[in-house]
């Protein structure tokens, strides 16, 4: 079965406390800088890589770069490269499928006042993240929860942006005396499930549903057990027209982050990849025809044999502290179609 690997897999991760396997040596896990779910407080604290200041001032110029260019007129091959440029990770494969679908698909934004949540310790390449509200062209007003990730010595790049859901809120993030946040390692095995495994999880819950592995672990939602739904819903029918379909997901390999929440959980950023195919199993079958989300980045109207389109999600969870007996949820997702084969 396409999911037993994986399953197992988490199986033995979550049996061994979230332990992963290692080479000679046997190295153990690296563990939160605040495992207890209490930021420490050193008597004597290091210099923080990034600052607020630094932080605010970097996505001030992302921000005010993208209304600069958004309101160009008319636009021209410079402005998109430069508005890509601004971008990395999941945020630049969906930045770059828009203008692929659509010259003039610019940003049209406006943003309210930023709650920025930067991390005190962390490794390279630095990130922070930050809460705003977003007004978008028709005058909806949602909040965002972005990252912001420091490639090489003084580039920022804005990372990945999610929505919140409607009736979503942020968590309450852990914050010491000076206003930083507390970044948790991938392997942190002080939360319910530790932040290299959300989504591999979600993915999980995201094909089996109910019936899976993941069931209780993580809250059912339109973005996690109603995938599975509607992937059942939607298989009969193409059958019907002796069409195979199927639609996986998985982990991709853009960055998790993770920050504590002041109740000792986590709130963790990460991407799923999926990928749609239907195929023709005889000749003659029903014409393959290109959903209409994907038209804008085909090349035809339809496949003869197969049609395969690929989706990059972002998503933003909530997941308790250990032991707390409660699921992780889903509170941000933005996400749409990246890339699209026919054959």
């Amino acid at each position: 079965m396409r999911g037993r690997g994986r399953r197992c897999l988490l199986a033995l991760l979550l049996l061994a406390g979230t332990a992963a396997c290692s080479g000679p040596g046997g190295a153990a896990p690296r563990r939160s800088p605040s495992a207890s779910g209490v930021s420490p407080t050193p008597s004597a604290p290091a210099d923080p890589p990034v600052t607020p200041a630094e932080a605010g001032r970097a996505l001030a110029g992302i921000l005010a770069a993208e209304r600069t260019l958004a309101s160009a007129d008319p636009h021209v091959d410079a402005d998109r490269r430069n508005l890509l440029e601004q971008t990395r990770d999941a945020q630049e494969a969906l930045t770059m499928a828009a203008f692929n679908g659509s010259p003039d698909a610019f940003p049209r934004h406006t943003w309210g006042t930023p709650h920025l949540l930067v991390p005190r310790e962390q490794r390279p390449p630095f990130w922070f993240a930050a809460i705003a509200d977003r007004k978008d062209a028709s005058g909806e007003t949602r909040t965002a929860v972005l990252t912001l990730t420091k490639y090489g010595e003084h580039k920022w790049y804005l990372s990945s942006t999610s929505l919140l859901e409607p009736g979503a809120r942020v968590p309450e993030i852990a914050e010491d005396r000076d206003g930083y946040a507390t970044a948790l390692d991938d392997d942190d095995a002080t939360t319910a499930i530790s932040p290299r495994l959300m989504a591999p999880l979600h993915a999980t819950s995201a094909e089996e549903g109910t019936a899976g592995f993941a069931a209780g672990l993580i809250e059912k939602g339109p973005h996690t057990t109603g995938y599975a739904e509607e992937i059942a819903s939607r298989r009969p029918k193409y059958k019907t027209d002796c069409l195979g379909y199927d639609s996986i997901f998985g982990a991709s390999n853009y960055p998790v982050r993770a920050l504590r929440t002041a109740d000792g959980g986590a709130m963790v950023t990460y991407s799923l990849i999926r990928t749609t195919t239907v195929t023709s199993k005889i000749e003659p079958c029903a014409e393959i025809r290109v959903p209409p989300n994907a038209e804008r980045l085909a090349s035809q109207p339809g496949a003869r044999k197969e049609l395969r389109t690929v989706e990059t999600h972002q998503y933003v969870s909530v997941v308790p502290a250990k032991n707390s007996r409660r699921p992780a949820t889903v509170i941000g997702y933005s996400g749409g179609v990246t890339r699209v084969f026919a054959n």
